[in-house]
């Protein structure tokens, strides 16, 4: 599916990459170990050509590849397209936020009938008001 590159241009990259991990990270014992994970992912998606194009999925689906750019990266954009691609892949990113804030939401809270929420706003707007006019005078 997938051809490694030459050994030579596979050492070249990973003596680039050393180089980079300095700058990125500094000096610490374990700095062998780290790896910036998106530019990660999207180099193995990109191999394989999994890695979603979000300038075509604009033009295809402008609220699916702005929910990919601005939303959270989740590994279902990986999965839009290519090889093991899944049609529920896109209905899992869009209501990815739903599924976080469900375990939230588990009680339902009876309506207040106090007006203290409405005068501390009130209250809040005359504050605000005054600290206006007092800047602008």
């Amino acid at each position: 599916l997938c051809q490694l590159p030459s050994q030579s241009v596979m050492e070249k990259e990973v003596n680039e990459k050393k180089k980079n991990q300095v700058r990125w990270f500094g000096l610490t014992f374990d700095e062998v170990l780290k790896t910036e994970w998106l530019v990660y992912l999207d180099t193995l998606a990109s191999f394989i050509g999994a890695k979603p194009s979000v300038l075509g999925l604009l033009c295809t689906d402008p609220w699916l590849a702005l929910t990919i750019f601005f939303g959270p990266c989740s590994p279902y954009q990986y999965r839009l397209q290519g090889p093991g691609h899944w049609e529920g892949a896109r209905q899992a990113i869009l209501t990815q936020w739903d599924r976080v804030l469900k375990p939230t939401r588990t009680r339902v809270l009876a309506g207040s009938s106090s007006s203290f929420p409405s005068l501390l706003t009130v209250v809040g707007l005359l504050l605000l008001l005054a600290a206006v006019i007092f800047v602008f005078q």
